[in-house]
């Protein structure tokens, strides 16, 4: 008898041994599997070729249709079919596949070792699952990893981190959150290569009573739960990192903070950030300056409440962040930022250009002066800031000259008395001979052309009024087309106490004055009364002894909602006399009017006319009109401010 058949066993080719019952195969080292070997020994030794085609022959029979559930259903089975019902947890990643601090895992092996034969279509490779590459896949922006200990629980803790930091030196790394339950060990790491480190480590370090510490890594992120407690261990936190004496506050790096190493407080997360700055808010309301430095920022939309919440804040550091994009930064545009640290974020890359880097970042935080740690040469702007501006006083009504006050006062009262009656023909004496007259109304909404219906016909707004013939005609001339025009107006009766009065031109010859306030249109059923403001222009001059109207201009619109609550309240006999006659300010409401954006051509003009006051290039005219809301008033006084302090460049002024 063969050597090889002595006891029963027979060495065929590639390692395996087939003996009784029990089939070993010496390529893996999962453990015995069971099956029968039916074949049988013909006249002595087998042909190895014969041997070998029946030894595929039975496999195949076996394997290829013998379905995995134990007989029932049909077809074959697929590796994923397999993988699936033998690895329980597929985000799990270690030197070992199967956790085997996990006695199902472990007899799922053995179930699967029993099925497979040799020659079974299901790749050999398959197996080789076990000890999968060791690979972690680089995780999201807010990425974290788990590494988790099977029977670590039986271990001290400091043997185990111990253990570690000197399999994966020099390396050093930072466990956060470490547990220990019934059955495993577990921490997190927040840096992919460490991880990736730990995860070699695997099966290399042995532990006293002679076992090797399997070291599973995955993606995963520390659980969160913001409640009470959490937020008082955030207070205690910032307090030791609160700078009374610069009003600064550290918070970098605030999720290692050895003060919460046992509950996971990274501001990444939305909930916690919008609980931090609460926080920040009730305690430290005049905080300065803020670093939020490496704190894997990711999205910054959460943050908009910063702006109200934080005022004074005025120096931010969101260095080694992960901010993807600068319009990321578009939520904290309303903090006033002299200084800001954007240092080795994903933004920066997106720039070769410095200049442009910082042009961007100026068209977010014009005040900023320090970006990035380095001084930044002052913005050229013609935005004077509020400090620097010291404007007069407002006041309900302007007169140029308080002489003119008795008499403007006297017109108005005689003017709105005939003006509210029943009959408006008295005016007739109040209005030069050749008078000019033109009324205009707000018809910038469709609402509003159907509350202002009645006032549509015969305005004259040249900006819809295009054509020559159409201006012509709708221009009032002489006093009787004028007044016929008044009278065919709804009857009113104007609140006086509301005027604003501005006598911007006094002189003996002439006087101008604009009136602003609010009437009602008189429909005899009070409730109906209709609510209107108006502005007036007059050009006066003085006619047989008194003065009368030589030009008028008037404008109607819808009253706002401050006016609807302000006009008609009981006021005493002096309001009216005390809105005139003194330019000191009275306590009369006063109505901002709303700046209206001119059109292109009015633009155009305005940019010349600029131009060749201040002695500038057109594109710097432009710019110093755009930057005060094309108000031409301000645009000359910002440009003779910033002239004095020479702070306008020579390339902004024209060179002969």
């Amino acid at each position: 008898m063969p050597k090889n058949l002595r006891n029963g066993n027979f060495r065929g080719r590639g390692g395996r041994n087939y003996g009784g019952d029990r089939f070993y195969d010496n390529s893996s080292d999962i453990g015995p599997n069971h099956g029968h070997d039916d074949r049988t020994e013909r006249g002595g030794e087998w042909n190895d070729r014969n041997r070998n085609d029946r030894n595929m022959t039975n496999v195949q029979r076996r394997v290829s249709f013998k379905p995995f559930n134990g007989g029932r259903g049909k077809g074959r089975i697929t590796e994923n079919q397999m993988r699936a019902h033998i690895n329980d947890d597929d985000e799990a990643m270690g030197g070992d596949t199967f956790d085997s601090g996990n006695p199902r895992v472990r007899m799922n092996n053995r179930n699967f070792d029993r099925q497979r034969r040799s020659g079974s279509p299901i790749p050999r490779g398959m197996n080789s699952d076990r000890n999968l590459s060791k690979k972690l896949m680089k995780g999201a922006q807010t990425s974290w990893y788990e590494v988790k200990i099977p029977y670590g629980h039986k271990y001290e803790k400091n043997f185990i981190l111990r253990s570690i930091q000197q399999a994966i030196s020099p390396q050093v790394f930072i466990p956060l959150y470490y547990k220990a339950n019934d059955f495993h060990a577990s921490f997190f790491v927040e840096d992919y290569k460490v991880a990736s480190s730990i995860l070699q480590a695997s099966r290399t370090i042995e532990t006293p009573d002679g076992r090797r510490l399997t070291l599973n890594v995955r993606n995963n992120q520390p659980p969160t739960q913001m409640n009470d407690q959490l937020k008082m261990r955030m207070k205690q936190a910032m307090e030791k990192r609160y700078n009374p004496v610069t009003k600064a506050l550290d918070l970098h790096k605030f999720h290692a903070d050895p003060d919460l190493s046992d509950m996971f407080c990274a501001l990444a997360r939305a909930q916690i950030m919008l609980a931090a700055v609460d926080i920040i808010a009730e305690h430290i309301p005049a905080l300065e300056a803020l670093n939020l430095n490496e704190n894997r920022l990711y999205m910054l939309d959460h943050l908009k409440s910063m702006a109200t919440k934080l005022p004074h804040l005025k120096i931010l550091h969101l260095a080694k962040n992960r901010i993807p994009y600068l319009s990321t930064l578009d939520s904290l545009k309303n903090l006033k930022l002299v200084e800001l640290n954007l240092e080795d974020n994903p933004l920066r890359k997106q720039f070769d250009d410095n200049t442009a880097y910082i042009s961007e970042v100026r068209k977010r935080f014009p005040k900023v002066i320090k970006l990035d740690n380095f001084e930044l040469p002052p913005p050229i702007s013609f935005d004077i800031p509020e400090d620097d501006m010291k404007l007069p006083e407002a006041k309900a009504s302007f007169l140029c000259d308080a002489n003119g006050s008795d008499i403007v006062r006297q017109f108005l009262e005689q003017y709105y008395a005939i003006y509210d009656s029943d009959n408006r023909q008295p005016l007739l004496e109040a209005y030069h001979e050749h008078v000019m007259f033109s009324h205009t109304v707000n018809t910038s909404h469709q609402t509003n052309q159907q509350k202002m219906s009645v006032y549509l016909s015969g305005q004259r707004n040249i900006k819809h009024k295009t054509d020559l013939d159409s201006r012509c005609r709708l221009l009032k001339q002489g006093r009787l087309q004028v007044v016929s025009h008044l009278s065919s107006l709804p009857l009113t009766k104007h609140d006086l106490p509301t005027f604003a009065v501005d006598l911007t031109l006094f002189t003996p010859h002439m006087l101008q004055l604009t009136v602003n306030g609010t009437f009602k249109e008189r429909k005899g059923d009070a409730s109906s009364d209709l609510l209107r403001s108006f502005q007036r222009t007059f050009v006066i001059v003085p006619a047989n002894g008194g003065f009368c109207i030589r030009n008028e201009m008037i404008h109607i619109n819808i009253a706002t909602r401050l006016q609807e609550e302000k006009c008609f309240k009981p006021v005493n006999s002096a309001a009216m006399a005390q809105t005139v006659a003194t330019p000191a300010p009275v306590a009369v409401p006063t109505i901002a009017a709303v700046p209206m954006v001119p059109d292109d051509n009015t633009k155009l003009q305005m940019i010349q006319a600029l131009s060749v006051q201040t002695k500038m290039t057109t594109e710097w005219s432009k710019m110093c009109l755009q930057e005060n809301n094309w108000d031409y008033q301000r645009a000359e006084f910002s440009f003779a401010e910033l002239h004095k302090q020479n702070r306008i460049p020579p390339e902004a002024f024209i060179t002969n």
